[in-house]
């Protein structure tokens, strides 16, 4: 089984209520949006006492909206991998619901990309240590410094390369069983690419054209203010097009350890 990616395009349309659905996600996307604008607003009418509460609200109401976004996508591709018959885009009546799942969605994320952080954190001290002048540690050991400097940003490089690489593929766990710690099960992860690295491959492939073709489009979009209406549309029409792609590759990768089993 061969990922599809006209199919990934298309499928929404076969549920009769898509249209409905899918407005009210990117109506959610928009508000989320939307919501950042207030505090600002505040500070165009003079005062400047209420922008930070402002600001703190924003940000609050922000992300839960955008955690019952990404709710609604892993909800798609849970239902796509469990009945792969069932084009019915879920409801959004069940929004608490959505949110908890984009929080556990979120959680795991974060859990994924801890050791790039670290990393990350230790890069940026070594930064800031080895190039403050009052250290004096550049002054005498300019060279090795330099080296450690480079080292350690190569390494870093290469381990958020390595974790981008494979977001996909724990992604795809996630949407599965919807269990945060799918984000760091090296064996389930190792499952699903077992026998199927040529899918995963394509996988990777079309995300990276997905990006892409979203990127020019929002750039072009950027070019008027109401194109910025648009922008919602363009997203989540995006995050099911993903959401479906990665539904097919966890479904391919269980026809293909059926294929494998012997027949008694």
């Amino acid at each position: 089984m061969e990922l599809d990616f006209e199919k990934a395009l298309t499928y929404i349309a076969k549920d009769p209520q898509w249209v409905n659905k899918f407005l009210a996600g990117s109506g959610i996307i928009l508000a989320a949006l939307g919501v950042m604008i207030f505090p600002f607003a505040s500070l165009l009418t003079g005062s400047s006492k209420s922008f930070c509460a402002l600001m703190i609200m924003s940000c609050a109401v922000s992300v839960v909206l955008w955690l019952a976004v990404s709710g609604y996508v892993c909800e798609t591709a849970h239902r796509r991998i469990k009945n792969t018959e069932d084009y019915t885009l879920p409801d959004w009546t069940d929004f608490g619901g959505l949110i908890a799942l984009g929080f556990k969605y979120s959680i795991g994320y974060f859990l994924y990309f801890i050791p790039v952080l670290v990393v990350g954190l230790i890069f940026a001290g070594l930064c800031f240590f080895i190039g403050n002048p009052f250290a004096g540690f550049h002054h005498h050991m300019s060279g090795f410094s330099f080296g450690i400097l480079v080292f350690a940003g190569a390494f870093l490089l290469f381990l958020y390369l390595l974790a981008v690489i494979f977001l996909p593929l724990v992604m795809s766990a996630f949407f599965e069983d919807k269990k945060i710690l799918s984000f760091v099960s090296f064996d389930k992860a190792a499952k699903l690419i077992k026998g199927n690295v040529s899918n995963y491959v394509m996988l990777i492939i079309l995300f990276i054209a997905m990006s892409i073709l979203v990127s020019i489009i929002t750039s072009i979009l950027c070019v008027t203010v109401v194109g910025y209406i648009f922008f919602p549309l363009v997203y989540m029409y995006a995050y099911l097009v993903i959401s479906e792609l990665c539904a097919q590759f966890v479904v391919s990768s269980k026809a293909e350890k059926t294929t494998d089993t012997p027949s008694c």
